[in-house]
């Protein structure tokens, strides 16, 4: 697994025998107005990589219906997170 950590947003790809099979994004609600996230997931798609989107959980059927051309749950994946948690380390 790679991780890239960036100021607004987190990517993780998880890869087997050096081919990235899932990227997901875990975005933050800045990161989610940005316009050039669509062309990043469509990137990510066409490549034949599983893409994982998370957003906050109030956004989440919005990205579910901007993505809505992507059928699959092998394809994509669009999930929610609770922003009151995003601050605190969560313990399983």
């Amino acid at each position: 697994m790679t991780q890239e950590l960036l100021e607004d947003r987190a990517i993780l790809s998880v890869q087997m025998n050096n081919r990235v099979l899932e990227t997901d994004f875990i975005e933050s609600p800045k990161s989610i107005a940005l316009p050039r996230r669509s062309v990043e997931y469509y990137d990510i798609l066409g490549q034949g990589i599983k893409l994982g989107i998370i957003v906050p959980a109030k956004r989440m059927e919005e990205e579910k219906a901007k993505m809505k051309r992507i059928k699959g749950p092998d394809r994509m994946v669009v999930m929610g997170y609770d922003e009151d948690l995003a601050d605190r380390p969560l313990v399983v």
